[in-house]
């Protein structure tokens, strides 16, 4: 089995944004920047504006969370197409942030041969 190549220099981006703005985020790294290993998940949750005896089960939203890791020289350039292109900089936007990250790996899918017929 082949060893995949360990990168030790990528960041974690991380996106927090309203439901239904995931997809069409994902869908322009790909296009414009030709990331295509975003995760897409959900979850739920409340905005900072609730104040915490007025919460109530109801007040929870569906949120969606887009993380792509990329390479550290390219990170700051993504994080600001993810901010500007998700409209995170408008109110209610939702929130970025990055991590870092001790180890990742790249990985491709082989050619396999009767794909290709």
């Amino acid at each position: 089995m082949n060893d995949l190549p360990l990168q030790t220099e990528s960041r974690l981006i991380s996106c927090i944004l309203p439901k239904g703005q995931g997809m069409p985020l994902q869908k322009a790294l790909a296009e414009e920047k030709e990331i295509f290993s975003a995760n897409l998940h959900h979850g739920r949750g409340v905005g900072k504006g609730f104040h915490l005896n007025e919460r109530s089960v109801g007040d929870q939203q569906e949120r969606e969370i887009l993380e792509v890791v990329v390479p550290f020289p390219i990170a700051d350039e993504i994080f600001d197409f993810i901010y500007y292109k998700a409209k995170i900089n408008e109110p209610h936007g939702g929130i970025v942030y990055v991590s870092k990250i001790a180890r990742s790996s790249s990985f491709e899918l082989p050619d396999i041969d009767w794909e290709k017929e």
